[in-house]
C-alpha cells in the first residue's frame, strides 16, 4: 500500500510518510479544538492534491459544508456527497447519494444502509484516489457492534479505491478507566487526538498521536493558508548589540521594534509564517537591567533563540543567560552572529565553549535564518514537556 500525505510535514515524518491508503483514521478533538476547521483544511489540502472527495453529511445540510470548503466551485467536480441528513428533516435530497433512513428512527438500520451509499459514491469516482470523510461520529457512539461493521465492511472498498477515510469526532468525555477509548482506539487503523492547552489566556492546539503511539506532539495552527505548526511564543535574547533586533526582523514576515538611539528598551515582536512554520518572536533588551522582561515572559516561553556576536562573544554573559534558561527548562540555540566577517569566531568553537547547539548566521543578510527556525522547532518537539500533559 502507498501513503498518502496529511499538510503537516512533521505528522508525516512521524507516521514515516504518511497515512497508509485504505486505512480508516479517527480525528478525535477536545472541545476546545474546532474539528471542523482542522476537517476543512484537511479536505483543502487532499483537494489540492488532486484527491477526489466523498463527504458523507449526517448532522447538517450538505449546502451548509458547500458553503465553508474552500473554493468549492474550483473542486466541485472531484467531489461527492452523501446526504445522511435530509431525510431525517423531512427534506429532499438534491444529491446524487443520500440515505433513506431517518438518522432518528434506528441508528442501527440507518448506519447498515449507509455503508452500501458510501461504497457506491466511492466506487463511482473516475480514477480513484479519494479522501472519504464523515465530519461527525457522535451519534454514532454507543453503536459500537454497528459502527464497527460500518468500519469493517468499508474497508475493501477503501483499499480497492485507494482511499483514505477521516472520521470526526468530538472528545465526549471517554477516559482510560471506561474502557471506550480503548475500543475506539481498536476499531481504527490511525488515531490522531487534537488536544487543546490553556496558557496565559490562549489555548494551544497540538496533535498526540495515540495509534501508531508517538512521544513526540505536532504543535498546530489553523490559517487561511491552511494547517501550520504553531508555537506561540519564542523569544530572541543574547548579549548587548549582538543583533537580536535585527535577527526578529529578518526571521519574520511582520515585525515592530521600540528603541531608543537605536537601543532596544522595550520588546520587539515579529509574527514567523515560513516553511509550514508559524511562531510570534520576542526580542529583549540585552543589557542585565533588562533581564526582569525574560524573567516574565519565562513563565510562557517555548524556545529561545541566544545570539551571540561571533566576533566578541561575551561569555560570561552569555554563560548567565543560559544559565537562566535552563533553570526554566527552555529549549535553546544558540546563533553565532556576524559569520560573514573575517574576525568571526566559527560556530563550532562557540557551541564547544556554551555546550549549547549553535549555528552560523549572518542576520543582517538572512543567512542561515531558515535553518535555525527548523533546529530551534526540532529542539522544541523533543524537548518541552508542556505537549505531554
Amino acid at each position: 500500500m502507498s501513503k498518502v500525505s496529511l499538510p503537516l510535514s512533521k505528522l508525516n515524518d512521524l507516521l514515516d510518510g504518511g497515512i497508509e491508503d485504505g486505512s480508516n483514521v479517527l480525528i478525535m478533538a477536545d472541545l476546545a479544538v474546532d474539528k471542523m476547521r482542522f476537517g476543512s483544511s484537511l479536505v483543502d489540502y487532499r483537494l489540492e492534491e488532486d484527491d477526489n472527495l466523498v463527504y458523507f453529511i449526517n448532522n447538517k445540510l450538505p449546502r451548509y459544508v458547500k458553503e465553508h470548503l474552500k473554493d468549492y466551485g474550483s473542486y466541485e467536480s472531484q467531489i461527492s456527497f452523501v446526504d445522511g441528513f435530509s431525510k431525517t428533516v423531512e427534506k429532499e435530497s438534491e444529491e446524487e447519494f443520500s440515505v433513506d433512513v431517518k438518522a432518528t428512527k434506528n441508528k442501527k438500520e440507518y448506519i447498515e444502509e449507509s455503508i452500501d451509499v458510501v461504497k457506491d459514491a466511492l466506487e463511482a469516482r473516475e480514477g480513484y484516489g479519494s479522501t472519504f470523510v464523515l465530519d461527525s461520529i457522535d451519534s454514532w457512539v454507543g453503536s459500537w457492534d454497528a459502527m464497527e461493521e460500518f468500519l469493517t465492511d468499508i474497508k475493501g472498498t477503501l483499499e480497492s479505491t485507494n482511499t483514505v477515510a477521516y472520521y470526526l469526532l468530538p472528545n465526549l468525555g471517554f477516559d482510560e478507566e471506561s474502557g471506550q477509548l480503548e475500543r475506539l482506539t481498536e476499531m481504527f487503523d490511525y488515531v490522531l487526538h487534537l488536544k487543546g492547552l490553556e496558557r496565559s489566556g490562549n489555548v494551544l492546539k497540538y496533535i498526540d498521536i495515540r495509534k501508531p503511539e508517538t512521544d513526540t506532539k505536532v504543535p498546530f495552527d489553523v490559517t487561511e493558508s491552511g494547517l501550520v505548526m504553531y508555537v506561540p511564543k519564542m523569544i530572541v535574547t543574547g548579549p548587548y548589540n549582538a543583533g537580536k533586533s535585527t535577527t526578529v526582523k529578518n526571521m519574520s514576515e511582520e515585525s515592530v521594534s521600540v528603541d531608543r538611539l537605536g537601543t532596544t528598551v522595550a520588546l520587539d515582536h515579529g509574527k514567523v509564517k515560513r516553511n509550514g512554520i508559524k511562531a510570534d518572536l520576542f526580542g529583549t533588551p540585552g543589557q542585565k537591567r533588562f533581564d526582569w522582561a525574560l524573567n516574565f515572559l519565562g513563565r510562557s516561553i517555548f524556545g529561545n533563540f541566544l545570539i551571540l556576536d561571533s566576533r566578541n562573544p561575551d561569555y560570561d554573559r552569555a554563560k548567565d543567560m543560559v544559565e537562566k534558561l535552563r533553570a526554566k527548562d527552555i529549549p535553546t540555540v544558540i546563533l553565532a552572529n556576524f559569520q560573514n566577517k573575517e574576525d568571526a569566531i566559527p560556530p563550532e568553537s562557540i557551541e564547544d565553549e556554551m555546550d549549547v547547539v549553535t549555528l552560523g548566521v549572518d542576520a543582517l543578510h538572512g543567512k542561515g535564518l531558515d535553518e535555525a527556525l527548523d533546529k530551534l522547532f526540532e529542539k522544541i518537539l523533543s524537548q518541552h514537556s508542556w505537549y505531554y500533559t
